[in-house]
């Protein structure tokens, strides 16, 4: 080969080597080598039970203990009743003890029915609003809990398994400062644990859960006490037009 010939297979392994293509390709080697490109984590084992749980469920409904921590007196308050959802967001907690009252979302509403004080407030709800991630774990939006939430599996307290999870993008004033959800057998949630911003803890123990109940919609439906007082902290814009049970 002549020294021409020679320096241009010079050359030409030159312009190989440092060609653009070459180098992506070599830099991905030493990444996989190094095992730095990797798929993305998959879910956790409770995350997917819950999610294979709520395929296909347009309601639910169960019976519920709350306990309530308040941070500001340090005491302990119980309160039980009924849970009732639809999705995306109905929603419905009837309270039977320590006495009468109701938490209903309806539309662009969000009610609270204190029969004892004789009066309703209303305040308006938007679609995503702050904290209504938390339907998801009801079966409430057509997303999957890790687009949502930074999703994570741990032992907490007597339970082996528990998923910890937190939004991952919060809003300013976001209401819920940590979640976590115990699944149970059945694949549903069977206790829930909120930290507000306000420092108090609430944990709701859930049973008797039913799937898609025929009757559902009498536990949707808003109850309003003849002469109750309304007071309406916002009007909202529009009126849905939903059910309410005026007795």
């Amino acid at each position: 080969m002549t020294g021409r010939a020679r320096q241009r297979t010079r050359s030409l392994h030159v312009v190989r080597k440092n060609h653009p293509i070459v180098q992506r390709l070599a830099m991905l080697g030493i990444l996989l080598g190094l095992g730095l490109v990797t798929q993305a984590a998959a879910p956790p084992s409770e995350a997917v039970r819950l999610e294979n749980a709520l395929k296909n469920v347009t309601g639910l409904r169960a019976k519920f203990v709350q306990v309530r921590e308040v941070a500001l007196t340090g005491e302990s308050v119980e309160a039980a009743g009924v849970l009732a959802f639809r999705p995306p967001q109905r929603f419905r907690l009837a309270y039977s003890r320590p006495e009468s009252q109701e938490l209903v979302i309806q539309g662009d509403s969000l009610w609270v029915v204190m029969p004892s004080e004789n009066q309703a407030q209303r305040y308006p709800f938007r679609v995503n609003a702050p904290g209504s991630e938390v339907f998801l774990l009801f079966g409430g939006q057509h997303r999957s809990l890790t687009e949502v939430f930074k999703v994570t599996q741990e032992a907490w307290g007597s339970y082996p398994a528990a998923l910890r999870l937190f939004p991952k993008h919060p809003e300013p004033g976001y209401p819920l400062e940590e979640i976590r959800l115990v699944v149970g057998k059945n694949g549903f949630p069977e206790r829930l644990f909120f930290r507000e911003a306000t420092g108090d803890n609430v944990v709701f123990q859930f049973k008797d859960l039913e799937k898609n109940p025929r009757d559902l919609e009498k536990d949707l439906a808003l109850h309003l006490p003849k002469g109750i007082e309304i007071i309406d902290a916002s009007p909202p814009k529009t009126q849905t037009g939903l059910p309410i049970d005026k007795q």
